[in-house]
């Protein structure tokens, strides 16, 4: 009898971290990946996921403007949220933490081990 993964979604505007992401976690997670936020949105808008992990600094949007986006949205509110960035605008993801947008934040580069268990220790 095999468990079911949990589901995640990873937006980042560069590629390389999402094939090494993907490769990292497949055994671990039933993974989508993408470098667009209107994909992304249109994603989590048809799936019930249990993580949403964004990049932060992108060309078309923040992290955080994503994040905010699908709020309004009403969709992911069961998901937990991570910013994995390794640049942020000050103050943007220290608010997102107090306005409880987003449960954390990983520093990039993340280790395979750090993040796993970040993200595992939220499942309920």
């Amino acid at each position: 009898m095999s468990e079911t993964k949990p589901s995640l979604i990873y937006l980042d505007d560069e590629e390389i971290n999402l094939i090494l992401f993907r490769e990292m976690f497949k055994k671990d997670f039933d993974i989508f990946t993408t470098t667009s936020p209107n994909d992304a949105i249109e994603y989590v808008k048809g799936h019930e996921l249990d993580y949403i992990l964004t990049d932060q600094l992108m060309p078309v949007m923040t992290g955080v403007e994503y994040l905010k986006e699908l709020k309004e949205l009403g969709v992911s509110d069961k998901s937990m949220k991570v910013i994995i960035s390794g640049f942020t605008q000050e103050g943007e993801v220290d608010e997102a933490l107090e306005t409880k947008l987003i449960d954390s934040f990983v520093s990039k580069p993340w280790s395979y081990q750090n993040l796993k268990d970040l993200l595992l220790s939220r499942r309920g």
